[in-house]
């Protein structure tokens, strides 16, 4: 038993007060024997030793309705078993976790099934009194039933439509918003439910605490699923040699948790036709790479790499769609060195276009594909305007900084449009020089030097701009710290140098070409080229002088899209498809745009989060965590509170109260022979 209102067992002091008040009026007389007085004195004894008892019952009935008064203030209430069904009203929030890894097998059955199970067990402990929320632990926390409700009927039809999705784990959205609904909740029982396999690639470090502190909240996981090993195809990239019609495609497969030491066929499907078939030998942490050569091709091309299926399937295909043309890449500024870095022999993927500087109004951008700021000293606010929409359009930009840039002008103009970076002054010029040591080497544009191999190897950095990356990160330091490569959004990077010899050596190295070059296709990717769009990602398909409506048809079927303003021009923002797949947009019998969306490959590592690790991002809540082979209702009893008890003892102390009255009237009757008793024995 517990109290809701504790500090009102201080009333029950008030209880001994019948018994002080008993004790001061007890009487003390002196006895006087008169012998003539004998047989009516035996007789009046009698009658009051009767009378003693009932006194000493009203004392004792008196005392307990003092206690139980105090005891119904402080609102008791019931513990353990008898909580799970009989309970105080509460208020829950279950967080379901439909992500794609809850769509693996578990023997004859999909693991979600076992989580929708437990969910509707966990919903047998609730009345229309409670008032229950349902959260998806994938897209964003989105509500399965976002209004508190005590309808269960309502809230086991939800769950039993809720299928396993293909967006990655979210657990952290889901439980800030929980914590916040148990944190404004009145109701005595506050709880969360989180039915998950309890993968670590769920919890993303959140920017704070999930802080529940001032609710009294219990939080109860249940973790269904083995921690098993799986293989997935990790990421596809695509490169064209200069000079050469030949389209190259690297394939990097992925195995997490160990597992069978055997070979793993993989096939590469050109426009739904078998090309190229290959075996690769899982290892454990281990990324394997394969190259596949694609026919010389024009136009669209599309198709998929698929794995031999394990127990995950979701992951072990992976769409690709790529637009087999050059990308126009226009270059503002110091130009030389990036336009022969990117068509060394005049010819390849990419066709660099000088642009003078001042001259990025009107429809110039309307078909470039990047742009590259080099050197630039300042734009104009119609160069700023033009260059925010071409971003918006899913247009790229490179900023190469140096000594002619107005960093004023920058932070005042350029760079909020860009995101909360700033440029806090030159560095360096004292005679030394500054290297890049550190880079993300599993980053797309470092990633292709191998993990031997460094881009910024022997480069000489004299100066450079120290750059304030805001919202940006970055993906590569030089010695000191300071950020030398800054990746803003998706489609923005920041290089703290120029494309020049002023302030450093490196376009003179070997090392410029292929950076630059890795670069430009690391921003293409985002337009249609490489590995595509994730499921759940806003799509905007740039198609300049575009007019009227387009069909968009893939894995689900067609739909109809519009243009809308995108960049300078029209085109389509197509909501965020939530299907893998190659998706067709077509418009008046043309194939406007081919795109894939694929599965987050960060979502194949099935090992589970530990217990310290999450309590580390809690606070305020009773953590508890059950496997999910176990009955969740003795958890739950433990957790909860079960009925109150405040109106037993109330009735408990009226009936006794009643029983005061018949007593104490009684009392009454025989008050004079009690006098009448104490006067014979003073006599």
């Amino acid at each position: 038993m517990s109290f809701l209102n504790p500090l009102y067992l201080f009333a029950a002091l008030a209880a001994a007060v019948p018994v002080i008040i008993h004790l001061l009026h007890r009487q003390r007389v002196k006895v006087e024997e008169f012998p003539s007085l004998e047989f009516v004195r035996k007789m009046l004894r009698r009658k009051t030793r009767r009378f003693r008892i009932k006194q000493i019952l009203l004392l004792i009935i008196r005392t307990l309705i003092v206690l139980f008064v105090a005891l119904a203030l402080a609102r008791p209430t019931l513990l353990g078993g008898s909580a799970a069904r009989g309970h105080l009203p509460t208020t829950a929030v279950i967080v379901l976790d439909d992500s794609f890894s809850m769509g693996r097998r578990e023997g004859a059955r999909v693991l979600f099934e076992i989580a929708r199970e437990k969910t509707l067990a966990i919903l047998d402990y609730f009345d229309r009194g409670d008032e229950v929320y349902i959260l998806s632990a994938a897209d964003g926390g989105r509500p399965l039933e976002d209004t508190g409700t005590g309808d269960m009927e309502k809230l086991a039809r939800r769950v039993a439509e809720a299928e396993v999705t293909y967006f990655g784990t979210d657990i952290v959205t889901p439980l800030m918003r929980a914590a916040a609904i148990v944190n404004e909740s009145t109701n005595p029982n506050r709880e969360v439910y989180l039915v998950s396999d309890m993968q670590r690639a769920g919890w993303r470090e959140p920017s704070e605490k999930i802080d529940a502190s001032g609710s009294g909240a219990k939080l109860l996981i249940v973790d269904v699923g083995e921690e098993i090993p799986n293989a997935c195809v990790k990421s596809l990239a695509f490169r064209v040699p200069s000079g050469s019609d030949d389209l190259y495609m690297d394939a990097a497969f992925a195995q997490y948790g160990g597992g069978p030491d055997r070979g793993r066929v993989a096939e590469v499907f050109l426009k739904q036709t078998l090309l190229e078939r290959a075996v690769f030998s899982p290892g454990e942490g281990v990324e394997k790479r394969e190259r596949f050569r694609l026919p010389p091709a024009e136009g669209f091309v599309w198709g998929e790499v698929r794995l031999a299926p394990d127990r995950l399937e979701a992951d072990d295909v992976r769409f690709f769609a790529l637009h087999a043309r050059t990308r126009r890449v226009g270059i503002v500024g110091d130009a030389y060195y990036v336009k022969t870095a990117l068509s060394p022999e005049g010819g390849g993927l990419f066709v660099p276009v000088e642009i003078e500087e001042g001259g990025l109004g009107g429809g110039v951008l309307a078909d470039m594909d990047i742009l590259v700021l080099s050197n630039v000293a300042r734009l104009t606010p119609m160069e700023t305007d033009a260059v925010s929409r071409f971003l918006e359009g899913g247009g790229s930009l490179i900023v190469l900084l140096g000594n002619r840039v107005d960093m004023g002008a920058y932070n005042r103009n350029i760079l909020p449009v860009l995101g909360a970076a700033r440029l806090e002054g030159v560095v360096g010029g004292e005679g030394g020089f500054y290297a890049i040591d550190a880079f993300e080497r599993e980053h797309p544009v470092f990633a292709r030097f191998g993990p031997e191999g460094d881009p910024f190897g022997d480069v000489r950095f004299y100066r450079f701009m120290r750059v304030s990356p805001g919202d940006g990160g970055v993906i590569a330091r030089f010695t000191d710290g300071s950020p030398a490569v800054t990746q803003v959004g998706e489609r923005v990077v920041l290089l703290a140098f120029p494309a020049d010899d002023s302030w450093t050596d490196f376009p003179l190295t070997p090392q410029f070409l292929p950076f630059m070059h890795e670069l430009c296709l690391f921003l293409s990717s985002r337009m249609g080229f490489g590995e595509n769009y994730v499921a759940g990602e806003e799509i905007v398909v740039r198609a300049a002088r575009r007019e009227g409506e387009a069909a968009l048809e893939g894995p689900t079927g067609t739909s109809l899209v519009f243009p809308r303003l995108v960049g300078h021009g029209q085109g389509y923002r197509i909501d965020p498809p939530a299907v893998p797949g190659v998706y067709f947009l077509e418009s008046a019998g043309e194939t406007v745009s081919v795109f894939a969306v694929n599965v987050d490959p960060a979502e194949s590592d099935l090992s589970k989060i530990r217990d310290g690790e999450i309590a580390a991002d809690l606070e305020g809540m009773d953590v508890r965590r059950i496997r999910g082979v176990e009955d969740p209702g003795r958890t739950i009893s433990v957790l909860r509170r079960g009925r109150e008890l405040s109106r037993l003892f109330v009735w408990l102390a009226l009936a006794l109260l009643l029983v005061e009255t018949v007593i104490a009237s009684d009392l009454l009757t025989g008050f004079r022979g009690a006098e009448n008793s104490d006067a014979f024995e003073h006599l």
